[in-house]
């Protein structure tokens, strides 16, 4: 079934998706090393190379399993496509950038005279955000226009979403630097996908409104095989925004027990952390 939005103003359509030249529909580039198995994989994974992909299940289900899974295919078949985590994974997922609360506020508080010299306490402020509205907004709207590169053909995977874009905390550091990325993610070429229980628990203005994937994902009777069911996807098709809502959507059969070549014969459990056992992100500086 396909639900059709045609007659939309101009005023919504750019709140919903940035209308600029887009770097998410270009033709990928691959990377060199790979087998012909992953090279028809590509067509497949290029889908999800830009969107806001939210991965829903109850506990055990395979929610950080599928979201490293995804982001780890990205980074092996498409040239240069970087990964930022809000946590830090094991040593074989390979390179990455901390994105976490941590991090945004130590680099934020380096673009203000108050907060870098001490006099008062960012997160403090953040906390009673109504009150330094005007002055946090200066913030991060100055950090977000000098970073847009980082956040270029890239995917960014929030193990926390549903705190960060909870709808009774709208202005959580992470929810106020992600804010212009939800917009603009077709243009930059952006993946930002997070994992909740229940969309419930999301902010309509401020997330629910911007998500184009959903991927509800289950556990089975087989230990370590996870499936995982893309039960909606939205798009810009140049004239109407589409949503997608099949009868039979696609499902994803993940054994994320089983040994894989290019993970010399570790497993995608090998590839992060549980949240019980996960570290943070190390508080580091971001670079390009």
């Amino acid at each position: 079934m396909i639900d059709t939005m045609n007659e939309m103003s101009l005023e919504l359509l750019e709140e919903l998706y940035d209308l600029t030249e887009e770097k998410g529909t270009d033709e990928p580039e691959l990377n060199d090393d790979l087998t012909e198995a992953e090279i028809k994989e590509a067509a497949f994974f290029s889908q999800f190379r830009c969107g806001i992909m939210i991965i829903t299940g109850d506990p055990g289900a395979g929610k950080d399993t599928f979201m490293h899974y995804i982001l780890w295919k990205l980074k092996l078949l498409f040239k240069d496509y970087r990964i930022l985590l809000d946590r830090k994974p094991r040593p074989l997922f390979g390179r990455y950038t901390p994105f976490d609360e941590s991090v945004l506020l130590n680099e934020w508080k380096s673009l203000s005279d108050k907060y870098k010299s001490g006099k008062s306490d960012i997160k403090h402020d953040f906390a009673k955000f109504s009150d330094h509205k005007e002055e946090l907004n200066d913030i991060v709207n100055s950090w977000n226009a000098g970073h847009e590169g980082l956040f270029t053909n890239a995917g960014l995977g929030l193990t926390e979403f549903w705190r960060y874009f909870n709808n009774r905390e709208p202005h959580n550091p992470i929810n106020k630097a992600c804010q212009p990325l939800m917009k603009r993610y077709r243009h930059l070429g952006l993946l930002l996908i997070g994992t909740t229980p229940y969309l419930e628990e999301l902010d309509e203005k401020r997330c629910l409104k911007y998500l184009t994937h959903e991927l509800r994902c289950m556990q089975t009777t087989k230990k370590g095989t996870h499936v995982g069911v893309l039960l909606r996807r939205r798009f810009f098709n140049g004239t109407s925004v589409v949503v997608t809502t099949d009868d039979n959507p696609p499902a994803l059969v993940l054994d994320a027990a089983a040994p894989r070549e290019r993970l010399g014969g570790k497993c995608y459990y090998d590839l992060f952390n549980s949240y019980e056992k996960g570290e943070k992100a190390v508080n580091v500086r971001f670079k390009e």
